[in-house]
């Protein structure tokens, strides 16, 4: 039996991996509010707030989605009682959000979430030479641009 060529291995690995942390972003998760919440819903809390304030035209910019799709995610949250949307005295029409208590609490369990999950990743990253760090940063720049080609056709 033939040895099977490194580039089907990698591969194979690759999309293990892949595979394994599309799993982990579906699952809804508590981060410390006694509500479950899913990824798009605690990256959107995390958007709020990182930028308290924010307009629903920047989030959807920032998220990469339609202004309807952010207002209807936010209508989720304003009934989980996690953020509240407002409008400026001196322009009525743009709508800003800002996290509530229980919003502040689930964006914390959330950067606290990352700092365990992540603290991993970075200690193993640190162990590396220099050379080997920058020599991955480059495949992962060039899958994600591969990545993107397949997403515009």
């Amino acid at each position: 039996m033939s040895e099977q060529p490194k580039y089907l291995n990698l591969i194979e690995k690759f999309t293990c991996m892949t595979n394994k942390f599309n799993q982990i972003e579906k699952g809804a998760r508590d981060y410390g509010t006694g509500i479950l919440l899913y990824p798009s819903e605690i990256h959107l809390i995390e958007s709020i707030g990182k930028n308290p304030g924010i307009n629903v035209t920047a989030i959807a910019q920032k998220q990469g989605i339609s202004k309807a799709a952010i207002s209807q995610k936010l209508g989720k949250l304003e009934k989980k009682n996690l953020i509240e949307r407002f409008k400026e005295s001196s322009n009525e029409k743009t709508v800003r959000v800002k996290l509530k208590i229980k919003g502040e609490v689930a964006f914390k369990g959330h950067e606290n979430f990352h700092s365990v999950m992540d603290s991993v990743l970075i200690r193993k990253i640190n162990e590396l030479p220099p050379d080997y760090i920058n020599a991955f940063e480059n495949l992962l720049d060039e899958i994600n641009q591969y990545a993107d080609s397949l997403l515009e056709k």
